[in-house]
């Protein structure tokens, strides 16, 4: 048997022929001369999700779904017939990826399948030139930056941070935590800006000249925060856990440059969140979450916000402070990734964020809101009736979902149709 080398791309060709042609496991993996369990991550860690441009109805579960009549398309009653190209947007039940005994085993992909042409489910396919390039950039991005993963890099910086505030230099740090790492590693670190400790910060390092090089000037480097964070990541998350609390995260912004609102919506009954932020960088972000816990406490906050997806924005490229209880090292929450320039991946969050543009048009500057005027504005768009809850509010819908603690967070409280008016702000 092959050692633990990688795939070439002659084997990937040979494994996607294999894979079309229906042979088993056991099979391709005498052909290949590998362990079956690394052609089967191979298969899933390289799949790609593909759907028709034209497919109507895009969701995973629409041969067993049973629901019937979220909009007015449905001409026989049932969604799975349903014609309506956006079922995502008002369906909490959607699901991209398909559901189907070929994908939950092996092959886990679509090659080869015999129903393959009668099939309305979207498909998973694996292409062997795609997997290759898929490879190589994972290689690239590995090589990059430190050696340290996320997680220890943190740790380093919570001790060089503390031993820095009490006017310790780089060296007695070192000696006093026993740390295995050179002086010359953590001056570079803090060069690249991966500490929170800057040159500014240090004894006397500032009151050096800076030598003249030719050496480029370094770029910041960030830990790899996308790695099991992806979208087919997320994806493979929902289908492991169907039940779980899911939400969708955004920012909505003012101004260019001036305050913002932090958005998390609830995918089950879209109610959203709105917290008032002075401006869209990590740290406010993270201040966030550290009121949150706070008010909820560890366990609440676990069992409330088990996943969270976002986008690539900057002021998101740090989850391990969103996953992890810094006092505790405690994981509380699983952060994920959509795709670059998808916001169609959480299209329940931008679509929600039209009800608040509603009162706070886009453009006009929130620096003059404080938060209770922003609780204001989420009372009024998670008590506004929708469509596809049958009427209900999200708040509504919410009640016997979410702990009442959670709605303490906006200070939400249910309100008559009378006194809902979705118009605009007047300071």
């Amino acid at each position: 048997m092959s050692n633990g080398s990688q795939l070439t791309f002659k084997e990937r060709e040979h494994l996607e022929f294999l894979l079309n042609e229906g042979k088993s496991l056991s099979v391709i993996a005498l052909e290949l001369n590998r362990d079956p369990r690394g052609i089967k991550y191979e298969i899933i860690h390289h799949r790609e999700l593909f759907v028709r441009k034209n497919q109507r109805n895009k969701c995973g579960i629409q041969i067993t779904c049973k629901k019937k009549r979220l909009c007015n398309h449905c001409d026989s009653g049932l969604c799975k017939h349903c014609g309506h190209i956006h079922c995502d947007t008002f369906c909490s039940d959607f699901c991209e990826t398909p559901n189907c005994k070929t994908i939950n085993r092996f092959p886990c992909v679509c090659n080869g399948c015999k129903q393959i042409k009668d099939c309305p489910l979207p498909k998973f396919y694996y292409k062997a030139q795609n997997a290759h390039i898929e490879y190589k950039n994972n290689i690239t991005e590995h090589k990059k930056g430190p050696q340290l993963n996320g997680m220890e890099l943190k740790e380093l910086d919570k001790i060089v941070s503390d031993g820095v505030k009490n006017g310790l230099s780089i060296e007695v740090i070192i000696q006093t935590n026993h740390l295995d790492i050179a002086t010359s590693t953590i001056y570079r670190y803090i060069d690249e800006n991966l500490l929170s400790v800057k040159n500014i910060d240090l004894k006397r390092k500032v009151r050096y000249k800076a030598r003249i090089t030719n050496k480029p000037k370094a770029v910041p480097i960030e830990y790899d925060y996308l790695k099991d964070r992806t979208y087919n990541d997320f994806t493979q998350y929902f289908l492991d856990n169907p039940s779980a609390n899911i939400w969708q995260m955004d920012t909505v912004e003012g101004r260019k440059g001036g305050s913002a609102v932090l958005t998390l919506l609830f995918i089950k009954t879209n109610l959203q969140l709105y917290f008032k932020i002075p401006n869209i960088e990590r740290a406010e972000i993270l201040n966030v979450f550290i009121a949150i816990r706070k008010h909820l406490g560890n366990d609440l906050f676990k069992e409330t916000f088990q996943c969270i997806l976002t986008d690539n924005g900057k002021e998101y490229k740090d989850p391990l402070s969103i996953e992890i209880d810094s006092e505790t090292g405690e994981v509380l929450t699983k952060v994920f990734y959509c795709e670059p320039r998808r916001s169609d991946q959480k299209g329940k969050c931008e679509k929600n964020h039209e009800h608040f543009r509603e009162m706070i048009p886009k453009g006009k500057s929130m620096d003059g809101y404080g938060q209770k005027t922003i609780d204001h504005v989420s009372n009024q768009v998670n008590n506004y009736p929708r469509k596809s809850l049958n009427y209900h509010s999200p708040l509504e819908s919410s009640l016997q979902l979410l702990n009442k603690k959670v709605f303490e967070l906006n200070n939400l409280q249910t309100l008559s149709p009378e006194q809902i008016t979705l118009k605009h702000l007047v300071k």
